[in-house]
């Protein structure tokens, strides 16, 4: 990842609507959206968009449109083509007259393996009308293949450590129990890092990670300079982008480093990539 956007651009909803605020009443509103989510749902879907005023669709950092219809499509289309639809309320918040809700949407897709999860961060701005709630204002992430860093960790790569006794610990460790070191380039603001490091968290991945491997993460810092030596003495090029990868056997001596920025898209990836990847390079 080469810019430093950490997370899904928000909605910015100040200054679009002169909304006079209305006391808050309970809000189960997300419910009725997942339910709706169905093939024979939709007709009920399209009910919870605001008609006055007319709700609106942002596109990533633009915005926001002439209309819902962008939303509204996205959605039945992928109605119509995935299954097994579940919502997550992330965050929620009033402003301006409006709740604001985060959802982490996942579902199932059929693919040549089988089924396989996806996932999108859809974020909402219902407004109170009359004894009901529409959604006013809506934005969507492209369908992902990894889970959303949604809450990214602060302190995944600490400022304070020091990347070359981490690396030393992490060699005598892979010699001790027969491993090898798996290097992380990154940095805290960079989204793709925190996607990847949740991915190692997952039960399939993260089983064979901590089998076969030593992880040390290694912080470019704020600047991106940061163990820029370390990088080069394990010939991976940042400015090809983070996270950056290399694997080093149970003596120290590098055996893989990535080139051409694979692994700084993350989001993009499968984990079945990063299983793919871990078979590969394990002892």
């Amino acid at each position: 990842m080469t810019s430093r956007a950490l997370l899904f651009s928000a909605i910015l909803i100040t200054a679009l609507y002169s909304i006079a605020q209305t006391s808050s009443a309970a809000f189960d509103e997300v419910e009725k959206w997942k339910a709706s989510l169905t093939p024979t749902g939709m007709f009920s879907f399209k009910t919870l968009y605001s008609s006055n005023p007319p709700a609106q669709y942002i596109a990533k950092g633009q915005q926001p449109g002439s209309g819902i219809t962008p939303e509204t499509d996205y959605w039945q289309k992928l109605v119509s083509s995935m299954t097994a639809f579940d919502v997550r309320t992330v965050e929620q918040k009033d402003r301006n007259g409006l709740h604001i809700v985060t959802l982490a949407v996942s579902m199932k897709m059929k693919t040549p393996q089988g089924l396989r999860p996806r996932y999108v961060t859809e974020q909402q701005g219902w407004q109170q009308q009359g004894d009901g709630w529409r959604i006013v204002i809506a934005t969507h992430s492209d369908v992902v293949k990894m889970p959303p860093a949604l809450k990214p960790n602060p302190h995944l790569y600490d400022a304070t450590a020091n990347a070359r006794t981490e690396i030393d610990e992490a060699v005598a460790k892979a010699k001790k129990f027969h491993q090898r070191v798996l290097l992380v380039f990154g940095a805290n603001w960079c989204y793709d890092c925190h996607v990847l490091d949740q991915a190692f968290h997952q039960i399939d991945v993260e089983h064979r990670l901590s089998k076969s491997f030593q992880l040390v993460h290694v912080d470019i810092g704020d600047d991106g300079k940061k163990n820029n030596d370390i990088a080069a003495d394990y010939q991976v090029p940042l400015a090809k982008g983070i996270p950056a990868l290399a694997v080093l056997d149970s003596g120290g001596k590098l055996l893989y480093s990535q080139k051409n920025g694979e692994w700084e898209s993350a989001r993009s990836m499968d984990p079945a990539d990063i299983i793919t990847f871990l078979e590969k390079w394990k002892p």
